[in-house]
């Protein structure tokens, strides 16, 4: 037979046994919508990375680029930026051009700011050196 502290004992034990509670499951909520923005938030940046990152490598192959005056290939770039509807960017904002003995490069180099939550932003930086083809 069972004791009445035994009883006791027992129903505080299915009550601890029951599930998570309710503020459990809000702070699951909350840190699940942070996780969701962070992703939203930062993932937009990078799909426009790898857009920009492969329209400046496609200028940069094109044969013939490291005789094109930094104008004419900013012109291009931006050009393939509208049809890629990059509109945020301008190339000779983010774009320069550098040489040296090994030949001629084109030099991308940007951030990003975004506001993340309240007063806290997240800030991407991308940098890419791409040689000119002859």
């Amino acid at each position: 037979m069972t004791t009445q502290r035994g009883m006791v004992a027992m129903m505080r034990s299915r009550q601890r046994a029951r599930g998570i509670g309710a503020f459990t499951v809000i702070v699951f909520i909350v840190f699940a919508v942070l996780v969701a923005n962070f992703f939203l938030t930062v993932g937009k940046d990078y799909l426009q990375y790898f857009t920009v990152r492969s329209v400046v490598s496609d200028v940069a192959a094109a044969p013939g680029a490291a005789e094109r005056t930094d104008r004419q290939l900013w012109s291009e770039i931006d050009r393939r930026f509208s049809i890629n509807s990059v509109y945020d960017l301008k190339a000779p904002e983010i774009i320069s051009f550098a040489e040296d003995g090994g030949g001629r490069f084109m030099l991308l180099e940007y951030e990003v700011r975004r506001n993340f939550f309240a007063n806290l932003d997240l800030v991407a930086k991308f940098d890419r050196r791409d040689k000119l083809a002859p």
